[in-house]
């Protein structure tokens, strides 16, 4: 890191495939946090700022700095992006060098070993509620037909999200099942659901849709019609991780967990569930629950 003028110089370790041949035009500050910034381009996709902390995502750009680095940025500020270069406010960030990241796992592989990861769904199952907030939409696997009655250490718009998304989950279900109909309607239900930059709802959506891309014979059609009911329904940023999810592509946390169900490798898949589920104060956990509830978990 070096002051080039008087704009902060920082270095890009790694950028996501997805996002690299997209650096091109003007874009504008969507949302800044502690360790990330994102954008949006004025072609309408998402570029994400962040530190290794996070590290590598389908939208993101990792880049070496510590934390504190975006904190003279807010939404709206414009920014520019030059191929090599990223400009925002003070900041500029170096692309050259940077390691291009593919988001995409490795999907015929992880296809093939199907069967032989079955046996660690329940070991995920299990993992994932003893660590997982107690307002997340992994209640809806606690088996409860309809959770109408208050759980303990949940508030009641965290219930009423529940309730709604058990019904839109049901749906997705039966569609899986071959009721393709259901599928936009489902997503249209669950897309926008709960508060915050990527709601509940979308977080669980993008686990069915990651799924899909294990289970379903044919996930490109079965992704793009739960990605189209739902974009419109949501926020800029939960859109484009959806189109993300749609595309196959996913965090570095979710490529761990996928080898290492793969693989058959427990300490490997604990460590990654506890990547996921520290995403968010509910979002990983939200994406472990979508992506369990099709697999009968």
């Amino acid at each position: 890191m070096a002051g080039g003028g008087d704009r902060l110089q920082l270095t890009a370790r790694s950028i996501s495939r997805s996002v690299s041949s997209d650096l091109r035009g003007s874009a504008t500050v969507l949302a800044v946090f502690d360790r990330a910034c994102q954008l949006q381009a004025a072609a309408g996709n998402v570029v994400a700022l962040v530190l290794p902390q996070i590290g590598n995502g389908p939208l993101n750009v990792v880049v070496e700095a510590g934390e504190g680095v975006f904190g003279d940025l807010c939404p709206g500020l414009p920014a520019r992006l030059h191929g090599s270069l990223v400009r925002v406010g003070g900041l500029e960030v170096v692309l050259d060098g940077a390691r291009i990241w593919e988001p995409r796992p490795d999907w015929p592989a992880m296809r093939a070993r199907y069967p032989h990861l079955l046996p660690l769904l329940v070991n995920l199952r299990t993992q994932a509620f003893v660590s997982a907030p107690a307002d997340s939409l992994l209640a809806l696997l606690s088996g409860a037909r309809q959770p109408s009655t208050r759980r303990a250490g949940t508030s009641l718009p965290a219930q009423t999200t529940l309730v709604v998304a058990q019904q839109a989950a049901a749906a997705l279900k039966r569609g899986w099942a071959g009721e393709e109909a259901l599928l936009p309607v489902a997503a249209a239900h669950l897309a926008g659901l709960g508060p915050g930059l990527t709601p509940a709802g979308d977080d669980f959506l993008a686990g069915v849709m990651l799924w899909s891309w294990l289970a379903h014979p044919q996930p490109q059609i079965f992704c793009a019609s739960l990605v189209e009911a739902a974009v419109s329904h949501t926020t800029t940023l939960s859109a484009a991780f959806l189109q993300a999810a749609a595309r196959g592509e996913c965090s570095q946390p979710w490529h761990r967990l996928l080898q290492a169900l793969a693989a058959g490798d427990q300490d490997p898949m604990n460590a990654a569930v506890t990547a996921i589920l520290a995403h968010g104060h509910t979002s990983g956990a939200d994406a472990l629950a979508g992506f369990l509830w099709l697999a009968g978990m």
